[in-house]
């Protein structure tokens, strides 16, 4: 692909130089006037090559925002289907596991609450040390 680009450039470059010595040589007058005359042959040829690149970018445009919605907005109704599958299984999970794990860690707290208040019980002076290997 690179080759035919370079290829390709070159044989533009040698049409280019072989058209502007036959449009200096062959016309009449002095050369200003011919060189003018070149001068409006390759500004005419290169909005013509703009109006052709433009015409294409915009049809690339036009595709691939077609394309988009093709494929974007079924992605999105798939991507909320499955946050609200997410959601409830997070509210479902929360109500079957965190729930009694919560209910079972505050009743163990009221035991030692109720515990402490009925031996008197108070904090420690010294903490205790662990004994290592």
């Amino acid at each position: 692909m690179k080759t035919w680009a370079i290829i390709g450039g070159i044989i533009a470059v040698v049409v280019l130089a072989v058209l502007t010595i036959l449009l200096y040589l062959g016309g009449e007058g002095p050369p200003t006037v011919r060189l003018r005359d070149i001068s409006i042959v390759y500004i005419s040829l290169i909005s013509v090559i703009g109006a052709i690149l433009l015409s294409a970018i915009v049809g690339a445009i036009l595709w691939l925002v077609l394309i988009l919605r093709d494929k974007v907005v079924p992605l999105l109704e798939t991507l909320t289907e499955t946050a609200r599958r997410v959601r409830g299984t997070t509210e479902f999970v929360s109500e079957q596991a965190a729930s009694p794990i919560i209910q079972a860690a505050g009743t163990i707290a009221k035991i030692r609450a109720a515990t402490r208040t009925a031996t008197g019980g108070k904090p420690r002076a010294v903490a205790r040390k662990r004994e290592t290997d």
